[in-house]
């Protein structure tokens, strides 16, 4: 018989950990960011299909070479966004929607709180492990634990 035995996540020191409270005041700043981040990758995209189908009907080399330094400086600023959000401590998880995780401790553990343009405030966390799909409710860590 195996039993098996959960791992205990460990807390890395030097990285930042948000409280719930924190974390919805660093939004105002965040959603702002995470707005141009969605726009300038959108933005990419688009010129991904513009310089693709250029190549297709054979277009001068120099429309295309215009086109992909745009698609370079455009990169160049989103890489510069995200690295805004980490000096602020966010993760960047998806670009096109907007999707960011502030972490955070509860019961002496790493967890994620997440939030995605569009959404009024942080309402959801997850496990490090669960990723968007194992979102649940924040009042799950916002209720007081009774001690037995």
């Amino acid at each position: 018989m195996t039993i098996a035995v959960a791992k205990k996540q460990k807390i890395a020191p030097e990285r930042k950990y948000f409280t719930l409270a924190e974390a919805r005041r660093a939004l105002v700043l965040v959603e702002k960011i995470a707005t141009d981040i969605q726009r300038l990758e959108a933005h990419r995209r688009s010129i991904i299909h513009e310089i693709d189908a250029a190549q297709r009907q054979d277009s001068p080399a120099e429309e295309v070479i215009a086109m992909e330094q745009e698609f370079d400086s455009l990169t160049e600023k989103l890489s510069s966004l995200v690295d805004e959000l980490g000096a602020i401590g966010v993760e960047l998880k998806d670009p096109s929607r907007g999707l960011v995780d502030f972490p955070a401790l509860f019961e002496n553990r790493e967890i994620l709180l997440c939030w995605q343009l569009g959404e009024p405030s942080i309402g959801y966390w997850h496990e490090t492990s669960g990723g968007f799909i194992g979102r649940r409710s924040v009042a799950d860590i916002e209720r007081p634990r009774l001690t037995r």
